[in-house]
């Protein structure tokens, strides 16, 4: 029997109240008709429940706060479970790293992950931290990070897809990506668009000819998706920069995009895909890239699975 899709949700050490990215979880587990693990992960021995500096008794603070823990994690999945969300809770006794992270998502073979967007100190927006960085790059599977405010699954989803790569022999990326999107929008009854930027800075790049080819066979691609001809949009500009502004002033619940782009950086996550999640303004659905051609392990037929590389 194949088992259904596995969400996981990884859970802020310190979250004494209700997260988005929580909520989020709940409803698209629940569109998708999927189980939802949480994993609440609490480092007993470390910083974070030693209690201040010369405090008696560490091991009753390290027990109240493991108490305060489980008593987080059993009320927010009573209350997901009453609106009828498959919820299989865990307290994880582990660090709060991207490698614990990551050894989680493998051991409960995780088909999504789930986490919230943090703010930042001083600043108007939200972004990655630099846990989320070397999450992101270690990750066996893809991450949705979830924007802070009012939570809904998507009504309105961007795929954003990279034509200079289409021609390549083999090269499966942009498919994965758009089914991605596709599945996850169909799911949740949204409308998708798709999105693809004529890079103006790249060499050779301001040939008007050049342009009228890449936007065909970015209009051929997304027809053979069935993208309606008014969802699609080829821009120039720098990616980037053109995404983030498009997004800006756009109403997108979800951005899905490549979480390698080719041109690598030693992160392993994109040049790309690296200027748009600090900017993005919305919840962004990072695909891990290249994806192996491997079977999708699920029963419901609006899946999100990629198996990374």
């Amino acid at each position: 029997m194949i088992r259904p899709l596995r969400l996981l949700f990884l859970a802020p050490f310190s979250q004494a109240a209700h997260c988005p990215g929580l909520e989020y979880a709940g409803d698209l587990a629940r569109a998708l008709g999927v189980p939802l693990h949480i994993a609440a992960f609490t480092d007993l021995h470390g910083a974070e429940s030693a209690g201040p500096a010369g405090a008696e008794c560490p091991d009753v603070v390290r027990q109240s706060v493991l108490a305060l823990r489980q008593k987080w994690l059993k009320d927010e999945s009573a209350r997901l479970q009453e609106k009828g969300v498959d919820v299989h809770p865990e307290i994880v006794r582990a660090s709060s790293s991207a490698t614990e992270f990551a050894a989680c998502a493998q051991r409960l073979e995780a088909d999504l992950i789930i986490k919230d967007m943090q703010a930042r100190p001083g600043q108007a927006h939200c972004g990655l931290s630099p846990q989320d960085w070397e999450f992101l790059s270690v990750s066996p599977v893809s991450v949705l990070y979830v924007q802070p405010g009012p939570t809904q699954i998507p009504g309105k989803v961007l795929a954003a897809i990279d034509m200079e790569f289409q021609a390549k022999e083999g090269d499966s990326d942009n498919h994965s990506i758009i089914e991605a999107a596709r599945r996850l929008a169909s799911a949740c009854g949204a409308a998708l668009h798709v999105i693809s930027i004529y890079d103006t800075d790249a060499p050779g790049q301001g040939d008007l000819s050049r342009f009228d080819v890449r936007k065909q066979a970015f209009d051929d691609f997304a027809r053979q998706h069935g993208i309606a001809r008014e969802h699609r949009h080829f821009i120039p500009g720098a990616p980037a920069n053109a995404i983030c502004a498009y997004l800006q002033r756009s109403a997108y619940n979800l951005l899905v995009i490549g979480a390698a782009n080719h041109h690598l950086l030693p992160s392993g996550i994109g040049l790309t895909a690296e200027g748009i999640l600090e900017h993005a303004g919305c919840s962004v659905l990072a695909i891990k890239v290249p994806v192996a051609a491997a079977p999708i392990k699920t029963t419901a037929p609006d899946s999100i699975r990629h198996a990374s590389s």
